[in-house]
């Protein structure tokens, strides 16, 4: 690995806790309608979210892409029988909630400034929307260890899709063999970056079971054991 001179990682599931990050959200959105949260709609709203925006469908009806932000909410709030129906407005400050949330996931901080200490450079390339993405980078603790990160909007192309990678590459002058991508999606972040003909380590700390075509070149289940391979 000594060519290496930078990493890549994800955001969500790999270096940020979407899980805590979804509930201060949530916890915000119902504070903001006056509304009483309990600690369960989480485990109703975080699979159908998942699922809609995985499938694009609900009930076998297809849902368009534009549409799913408001529309989870419509189905979350009847499936817990809440009368609020202002599903634009549930969504801004579910929206909002979630960019003003920091929370990295376990070892995070320590492996990220351990990396940069080793002189790599490190960036996050990251699917999702700018005014989401970025606040929970730049509001954290390890900022100041992050040279540059990239949101699929800003380039109209999320992870699978090579050109995510190689628009960063392009931009910070590196080869694709001079890299590594750490992420914990299978088929985004790892098929994604060796699209992109760029080596790959699955983030896997359920321990769950690949059943797919796509091999990693390196498999961890804590953060922690970059220290092995970088």
């Amino acid at each position: 690995m000594d060519n290496i001179k930078a990493i890549f990682f994800d955001a969500d599931d790999t270096i940020i806790n979407h899980k805590q990050c979804e509930r201060e959200a949530l916890l915000y959105l119902f504070d903001k309608i006056d509304e009483n949260y309990k600690e369960e709609y989480q485990s109703i709203f975080r699979p159908l979210d998942r699922k809609l925006w995985d499938s694009a469908a609900h009930n076998l009806s297809p849902v368009s892409k534009k549409d799913i932000p408001e529309y989870r909410f419509e189905v979350f709030f009847k499936q817990i029988n809440l009368a609020y129906n202002d599903y634009k407005k549930a969504n801004e400050l579910f929206q909002d909630g979630l960019a003003k949330t920091v929370a990295l996931i376990e070892n995070a901080y320590d492996i990220i400034e351990y990396l940069y200490y080793k002189n790599y450079q490190l960036y996050v390339v990251t699917n999702g929307l700018v005014k989401l993405q970025k606040p929970r980078i730049i509001n954290s603790e390890i900022s100041k260890y992050i040279s540059d990160m990239i949101v699929s909007e800003e380039v109209n192309s999320s992870k699978p899709n090579p050109k995510i990678f190689n628009v960063l590459l392009e931009k910070i002058k590196l080869k694709s063999d001079e890299v590594i991508m750490i992420g914990d999606s299978l088929e985004k972040d790892i098929k994604g970056a060796q699209s992109a003909n760029i080596k790959a380590i699955w983030y896997n700390p359920k321990h769950e079971k690949n059943n797919t075509d796509i091999s990693p070149d390196y498999q961890i289940t804590s953060l922690m054991e970059l220290k092995e391979i970088l």
